[in-house]
């Protein structure tokens, strides 16, 4: 098909998207938009495919939330903060949130998770006491984080991407599914990563890069893995170690300050980060750890030890953050892109959704890749995609066996085929010098 008309079908999957609300028919829309999408992978006109985003954007701005309903949740937290509670002792059903029919029952007595800086926008979003002005904040905020992302990866891109920076960090499905219908915070979390990793290639900005990452921080702890990263851009691109010296400690120290001044002004203190244990809670298969300890904890069961499948689950998990830490630190070693470190910290990470990528994918926007490379994540954004119903509902939540033994299964053969790799390249004679 020719670029106009994967637009214009595109539009039509966004389209049907927006029609069906949160009726599972509208999954056919994502469908529709993923294969789009995927179709215009090799598509080099940067202000045409900016165009094609927003053509796609403008079905689902005019439409509550779907595939999610985190974004009644943030306006229930930004009510507990007008009320004078603090989201991080209470939650939205303490109060209760006069919206609170339309929270999860899974996050009404959880508190926030979130830094900060995110739970003050959701107060300020939640001033107005109506629900639909606050949702209405929430997604300017969450537009507003997207279009930092897809300016500032083009800049972080320079001369060294080999694809169009606006294919993944605009016009991608989980941008529009999850950044611009859902309002995910992870919208804005990707714009303030991907501005703090653009101005860290520029000599005298190096303050600014860490401010900016020290508000992403405010946002979500896992932006913390991008600093490192942005120290590395420091490194490259600086000849005099001096140079490159003094712009590692502006980072560090303007990380360190911003995040410090948000938590001050807030009065919120830490306790957000004592709250992320509570996510830990679910159990999905899409986190490849939690899947391989679900699957063995399905086999415990067969065996008659159900009452070690917990334990299962614990292990795998624990085992998934040491192989993530194997992971950055080989990142950060070969100085690779820290779009792939953020991909690694959401997919390894004992629970995955899939906008937590929305960081990544706008960081691996600007990242150099082979044409096999880029296809292949395109497929499997593309089918990422298909993973929440509109209404909210995770496929995960109604497949939980099978996709666990998908995931064992996974990550056997992944195990296997690097094994042999491992084997063949040790195999292989050493050079001689002559």
């Amino acid at each position: 098909m020719t670029p106009d008309a994967l637009r214009y079908l595109g539009l039509a999957g966004s389209l049907g998207i927006a029609l069906a609300g949160p009726r599972p028919v509208g999954l056919v829309g994502v469908a529709v938009l993923a294969a789009a999408w995927y179709g215009l992978r090799h598509e080099t006109r940067y202000g045409w495919l900016l165009g094609t985003a927003a053509l796609w954007a403008l079905p689902l701005l005019v439409t509550p939330p779907l595939f999610s309903g985190d974004a009644m949740a943030y306006a229930c937290q930004g009510d507990l903060l007008v009320h004078g509670l603090n989201p991080y002792h209470h939650g939205v059903a303490d109060l209760p949130c006069p919206w609170l029919d339309r929270v999860p029952e899974l996050w009404r007595h959880t508190p926030a998770p979130y830094g900060p800086l995110w739970v003050a926008i959701t107060g300020a979003a939640a001033a107005s006491g109506n629900l639909w002005v606050a949702v209405a904040v929430l997604r300017l905020v969450a537009l507003a984080g997207i279009a930092l992302a897809v300016g500032c990866a083009r800049r972080l891109a320079g001369h060294d991407t080999t694809g169009n920076p606006a294919w993944l960090a605009a016009a991608a499905p989980l941008v529009l599914l999850h950044g611009v219908s859902g309002v995910h915070n992870d919208a804005l979390l990707a714009g303030l990563v991907v501005g703090g990793l653009a101005l860290a290639r520029r000599a005298r900005w190096g303050v600014l890069a860490g401010v900016l990452l020290g508000l992403a921080v405010a946002v979500k702890v896992t932006a913390l893995v991008a600093v490192p990263f942005a120290v590395l851009l420091v490194a490259r691109r600086r000849a005099r170690a001096g140079i490159a010296a003094g712009a590692t400690v502006g980072i560090a120290a303007g990380a360190t300050v911003a995040f410090a001044a948000v938590t001050a002004a807030t009065g919120l203190g830490l306790g957000w980060l004592p709250a992320l244990s509570h996510t830990a809670g679910l159990t999905q298969w899409t986190s490849p750890p939690t899947g391989v300890g679900m699957a063995v904890g399905y086999l415990l069961r067969w065996a008659g030890r159900p009452d070690l499948a917990p334990v299962a689950v614990t292990v795998a998990r624990a085992a998934g953050l040491l192989l993530l830490a194997a992971v950055l630190a080989v990142l950060w070693l070969r100085r690779r892109p820290a779009g792939w470190a953020l991909a690694a910290t959401a997919l390894l990470g004992p629970v995955f959704f899939a906008w937590y990528l929305l960081p990544a994918l706008a960081a691996l926007a600007a990242a150099p890749m082979t044409a096999r490379t880029r296809d292949r994540l395109g497929l499997a954004v593309a089918a990422l995609a298909l993973l929440v119903l509109p209404d909210g509902t995770g496929v995960a939540a109604l497949t939980k066996p099978v996709g666990a033994f998908v995931d064992l299964v996974a990550v056997i053969v992944l195990a296997v085929v690097l094994a042999r790799r491992y084997r063949a390249a040790r195999a292989r004679p050493t050079p001689t010098a002559r």
